[in-house]
């Protein structure tokens, strides 16, 4: 039994804002590289929801277990992301986590 954490993380940025999230969010993402080795895959991707009308970012992230998702999570660099994001009303809602587990299908990394 595997203790990786996989999830997904739905950002929802103001109209016009969305450039300036992705990139704070590739700055935590350079410190993470360098120095959260339990952090598996930190993605940062754009997404349209037609039905919102707004772009939304998405992220894919995955952990080695749950202390390597929970020292991202109080990293002081994600702390600061999370802050940066408040101040500057860059979001119209709040983060949606969605811890997700394997259903079928297959990975060829």
């Amino acid at each position: 039994m595997t203790s990786q954490i996989d999830l997904v993380a739905i950002i929802s940025p103001k109209p016009g804002k969305t450039d300036r999230v992705v990139e704070l969010l590739q700055e935590v993402a350079e410190y993470i590289k360098n120095n959260e080795h339990g952090t598996l895959i930190y993605n940062i991707t754009r997404s349209f929801n037609k039905q919102a009308g707004v772009e939304e970012v998405i992220m894919i992230e995955s952990y080695k277990d749950k202390a390597a998702l929970l020292a991202h999570g109080s990293s002081k660099e994600f702390t600061a992301f999370q802050k940066k994001i408040q101040e500057e009303g860059l979001v119209s809602a709040p983060m949606q986590l969605k811890i997700t587990k394997p259903a079928g299908g297959f990975s060829r990394l």
